[in-house]
């Protein structure tokens, strides 16, 4: 496979696949002054790409213009901490937004300024002056326009948008989570928050676990929310916030011990209802352990939503995942998952000690029209994890799933030392067994490269993020991988 150079820093890739179709994709590569180590973020009906970069002395955050490919450094508010985007009224199209320790900023991306758009208080008092990452604050709750979510210590800020302009802010009673660590360490963690119609009137309400409970703030036919939670008898099991805190300065073994969270809310088998995802963690010892996630599928009452004690299907991991991703990669519209792990045990650490990599299984589990899941894995990728004691470093390698050519079915791009496997979609295993090879330059970690449809033609996208570790020629670069 050959690239053909069409002009400066763009480059055109052809290949087939086993669909006997062409995928036609150009390659962009856009220099930027800083490292792409920060967070990645295309803009939703705007040809705007962010990337935001820091090392210990400085953070930036620069605009790509996806149209001609130019690039902008933009000032940041000096108490920002976060950056997201939203709908705001009087827009009409999605804007680059701010989460400060002041209040919520709004980017204008035409001459650089911001303007504040209301103050509030939140759990982040004091900026990282060298860290500035996107972050995941904006809600959609059925308004319109979008809405805020803040979590402070002693409570919530929810921020809804009204008609006028004006903001509404309500504070949901609940506190965030503490853990005091040895020595003078404090940390602070909001809670996870959840959008799902609890009640089965329509609207959107906002859902948290708090002490093991299902805990829910109701939207009211006004779109008002109330302040105070309600409890949800929901029988499904959960460990709460004291069984979970898994720390041996405690005394605690890690002996046969067992944890239920909440691992997220979505329509699993396409029939419209919400479900429940559970994650149960279970370990024999500091090491050996495995996860299970328990599938609750949802039922519509006249009291709203409801499960079942048992859980309707699982799915059970042999190792300790890194990850865990849930989606639809066949276009049936049932929910499906891929899990890297990798098995933590004295083999492990020997290799990682002899040969700097350690061994990464993906296992992909397919629900079926039943809506249940297989007892072991439809389908197994390897790849490998490089590890840097010196640097104390893991690299992930690329290891990503994109609908390259816009059928709704999910293609797995592999890559490794220079070169990208891109697998096809295949209706009898899922993906092909031969690989279409790609040589091209990879981020020495992959973590942060970011799958979405850059250009807005229903195709994914692929953007490289290179940091200043990385090789010379390719070091502060942004690369796009565009699917034509």
């Amino acid at each position: 496979m050959t690239f053909k150079n069409l002009s400066a820093g763009l480059l055109l890739l052809v290949f087939s696949n086993a669909l006997a179709t062409e995928l036609d994709l150009e390659r962009v590569r856009v220099q930027l002054e800083h490292p792409a180590n920060g967070s990645l973020m295309a803009l939703k009906e705007q040809p705007y790409l962010f990337a935001s970069g820091f090392n210990q002395f400085q953070r930036w955050l620069s605009v790509i213009n996806t149209s001609d490919y130019s690039v902008q450094q933009l000032s940041i508010p000096a108490q920002a901490q976060f950056f997201d985007q939203a709908r705001l009224m009087g827009a009409d199209q999605t804007q680059l937004v701010f989460w400060a320790t002041d209040g919520l900023y709004r980017a204008d991306l035409s001459d650089g300024s911001y303007q504040r758009l209301f103050e509030v208080s939140s759990v982040h008092r004091v900026v990282d002056p060298v860290r500035l990452r996107q972050r995941g604050f904006v809600l959609d709750l059925g308004n319109g326009p979008s809405d805020f979510i803040l979590p402070d210590f002693d409570s919530v800020k929810l921020v809804r948008q009204q008609s006028d302009g004006s903001f509404q802010q309500y504070a949901l009673q609940l506190p965030s989570l503490i853990q005091t660590w040895a020595g003078r360490r404090v940390t602070y963690e909001p809670r996870r928050h959840f959008v799902v119609d609890t009640n089965g009137n329509g609207l959107k309400d906002v859902l948290f676990v708090d002490q093991g409970q299902f805990l829910a703030f109701e939207q009211a036919e006004d779109g008002s929310f109330a302040t105070t939670g309600k409890v949800l008898d929901w029988q499904v099991p959960l460990s709460n916030e004291r069984d979970a805190d898994q720390r041996n300065d405690a005394g605690r073994s890690y002996q046969e011990q067992q944890m239920d969270r909440l691992f997220t809310v979505q329509d699993m088998n396409g029939n419209g209802i919400a479900d429940l995802v559970i994650e149960r963690e279970m370990l024999a010892d500091a090491l050996d352990r495995n996860n299970q996630y328990r599938i609750h599928y949802g039922r519509q009452t006249e009291h709203g939503l409801e499960f079942s004690a048992e859980p309707d299907t699982t799915v059970m991991t042999d190792n300790v995942p890194i990850d865990v991703v849930i989606g639809d990669f066949n276009g049936n519209g049932r929910q499906d998952f891929y899990i890297p792990n990798t098995n933590i045990g004295v083999g492990t650490i020997i290799r990682v000690l002899l040969r700097g990599n350690a061994n990464l299984d993906v296992d992909f589990f397919l629900m079926d029209a039943a809506g249940n899941y297989p007892s072991r894995a439809d389908f197994r990728q390897q790849a490998r994890v490089d590890v840097s004691i010196t640097n104390v470093r893991f690299d992930l390698p690329l290891f990503q799933l994109a609908d390259l050519s816009g059928l709704n079915q999910k293609h797995l791009l592999v890559g490794e030392s220079g070169r990208l496997r891109v697998y096809a979609p295949d209706e009898r295993r899922l993906f092909a067994r031969r690989g279409d090879r790609l040589e091209l330059e990879l981020p020495r970690d992959s973590s942060g490269v970011l799958i979405t449809d850059v250009t807005g033609n229903g195709k994914d996208d692929i953007v490289l993020p290179f940091d200043a570790q990385d090789d010379e020629a390719h070091r502060n670069q942004v690369h796009l991988i565009f699917s034509r």
